[in-house]
């Protein structure tokens, strides 16, 4: 072996050797900065006592019995509200309906719910078009004890920061959020997590600039599969709230014209919550998303949506002509004459 071919391969076992250093170095620095940001993250959320359930439920409880609970994601927070239906029944609400608060979140927030403020008699979940494909925010989830949610958020992988990234953009979004609220005063937040607020709460108005142009291509949307991401959890509250014997009304709420076309498969979604519905004793699907039920065409109901956009929300007028078509039905699970 002539001095070259030695020196070459010394030079190629101290390249291999500074690969190696730099791939366990980067390895070590990735689990280092995730579990950095797992304990500021839990260090965030012990620092937020607006996180917390029982404040809520304390606060609900010296005012009565509640016979319905409402739940769904931000359409039905915008869609559905305690104060109309107490105007139009007498009965009150408790809504825990917000963006980011999926089948997961509901499946959990019900086992509380029954232990701290009791069985309701009907409970109304706003079941919307893309309810089998989200996740429900972990920041939300955090309400609830970590050994029974975290296995359902963090994954596994040669780079934990990048196998987790949605988890840690989520996070960074909520403390920007936060800050928002604290600087301009986003209101929404603020009335999830104040009972009052949300009794009150009947929408924001239309803005009244929502596009009607229909575009002679646009992307379509066809109807998750079921159970899809979360689906099962669904299924798991149905089964809870059957064995409480309470009514569950499935609301599909309407949305704008737009959208309608879009989310091109309403077949497909009619077809799956009514056979839920009907595999279950107690559980009804009242599907409000249809032409012939509301007039998905008038702009001024709808604050957003349009073609080629998935998801559409009612306005204050909007939601003030849904909750009377809801009252009409919701009176006769609550067997008012």
């Amino acid at each position: 072996m002539n001095s070259s071919t030695s020196s070459f391969k010394g030079r190629a076992g101290k390249a291999a050797g500074q690969l190696l250093a730099f791939i366990f170095f980067l390895f070590l620095f990735d689990r280092l900065i995730f579990l950095g940001i797992r304990r500021g993250e839990a260090r965030y959320y012990r620092n937020i006592s607006s996180y917390s359930l029982q404040d809520k439920f304390a606060a609900a409880r010296g005012h009565g019995e509640y016979p319905v609970l409402i739940l769904g994601t931000s359409r039905t927070f915008d869609g559905i509200h305690p104060r109309h239906l107490y105007e139009q029944l007498g009965v009150r609400s408790f809504k825990e309906a917000f963006i980011g608060k999926g089948p997961l979140y509901n499946y959990f927030f019900y086992q509380e719910y029954r232990r701290q403020m009791g069985i309701p008699r009907v409970v109304i979940y706003g079941v919307d078009y893309f309810l089998f494909n989200i996740t429900s925010e972990r920041h939300w989830m955090k309400r609830f004890p970590a050994d029974l949610i975290d296995a359902h958020y963090f994954n596994a992988g040669l780079s934990l920061l990048l196998a987790n990234k949605r988890q840690i953009d989520e996070l960074i979004n909520l403390m920007l959020n936060n800050l928002k609220e604290r600087i301009g005063g986003d209101l929404n937040y603020r009335i999830e997590r104040d009972w009052a607020r949300m009794e009150s709460y009947v929408g924001v108005p239309s803005p009244g600039k929502i596009d009607e142009t229909r575009p002679q291509r646009f992307a379509r949307q066809g109807f998750p599969r079921f159970p899809g991401k979360e689906g099962r959890y669904f299924t798991m509250l149905l089964d809870q709230l059957q064995k409480d014997g309470v009514q569950v009304m499935l609301v599909g709420l309407p949305e704008y014209i737009g959208t309608y076309w879009t989310n091109r498969n309403h077949k497909r979604f009619q077809q799956i919550f009514a056979r839920i519905a009907k595999q279950r004793p107690g559980v009804f699907f009242y599907n409000y998303n249809h032409l012939q039920k509301f007039d998905l065409s008038r702009a001024e109901l709808f604050i957003d949506g349009g073609f080629g956009f998935t998801n559409s929300h009612l306005s204050r007028a909007g939601s003030a002509l849904l909750n009377r078509l809801l009252a009409a039905d919701l009176r006769r699970h609550l067997d008012m004459k």
